[in-house]
């Protein structure tokens, strides 16, 4: 790229993250949808190997901290009124057909039971760290036959996802309300999986993980949710504090393992030392 096509999507992000902040709500419509539709266009036009000089000439008042804030923000506010709107629908399963980024869920839990079956890992229990109010993630394995337990540090979030699934005829996936670091899930599990948001930073993730790895099967992988180049203004990197006490046997990237997909989250894939 250019240094001029640096300088217009620096420029394109500055603009739409203003704008976003702007906004009286975060709340999906008309308007917020159109800036985070511009926001991620934006963000996946740009190949990692191109990022560093655009996040580089981001001034310091829009760093990736404030870009990630307004996005978090603005991702709860969507699933929020989504799972309201699914659980009052005459026909709750035809609405959650109609949420705008279920395939982009199922795309990137495809790309990461990938990952998991390659370490050898055949996943029957997984324990969800940060489900949300509308568990997508919990769902698509769900269909697949997996058992989830989702755990959420919000009160509403869980009393709606587990009302929607419920609503939505779901099987196979229960619901803890409890910080992430003092999940419970009622068997061992082969996959821990840490949701993207869960954790500003390293210390942090690393502060859930130490807990959570007490609940794996011996053999069971933990599964961080990352971002790798100017994806990283929509989700927190991993980085290797985040996994102290653990190895590192791969990682999903969705440039490689995704290509020509919305999918913005890649996956690190650890053991217990």
């Amino acid at each position: 790229m250019n240094p001029g096509a640096f300088e217009a999507i620096d420029e394109r992000l500055v603009s739409t993250l203003d704008d976003l902040l702007d906004q009286q709500s975060l709340a999906p419509g008309i308007v917020v949808d159109a800036l985070f539709n511009r926001l991620v266009t934006a963000v996946l036009s740009v190949p990692e190997s191109a990022a560093d000089s655009v996040l580089a000439a981001l001034p310091p008042s829009r760093s990736p901290a404030v870009f990630r804030s307004v996005a978090s923000a603005g991702e709860h506010a969507l699933e929020r009124v989504w799972a309201d709107r699914i659980i009052r629908s005459p026909d709750p399963v035809r609405a959650f057909a109609r949420f705008p980024y279920r395939e982009n869920y199922r795309l990137l839990v495809e790309m990461e039971l990938a990952a998991v079956r390659r370490e050898g890992t055949v996943p029957r229990q997984v324990l969800l760290l940060g489900s949300g109010p509308l568990p997508l993630t919990a769902f698509c394995l769900a269909d697949l036959g997996i058992a989830v337990h989702c755990v959420d540090h919000d009160a509403e979030a869980i009393r709606l996802s587990s009302v929607l699934a419920g609503r939505l005829g779901t099987v196979g996936v229960t619901f803890e309300h409890a910080d992430a670091a003092a999940a419970t899930p009622p068997r061992p599990v082969d996959v821990v999986l840490l949701a993207g948001l869960v954790g500003a930073d390293d210390a942090a993730k690393a502060e859930v993980l130490d807990q959570a790895v007490i609940h794996l099967d011996p053999r069971g992988l933990v599964l961080a949710r990352s971002a790798r180049g100017l994806r990283t203004l929509l989700y927190p990197p991993v980085g290797p504090p985040a996994l102290s006490g653990l190895t590192v046997v791969a990682e999903a990237n969705p440039e490689v393992d995704a290509p020509g997909t919305d999918v913005i989250n890649s996956a690190i894939l650890a053991r217990s030392v």
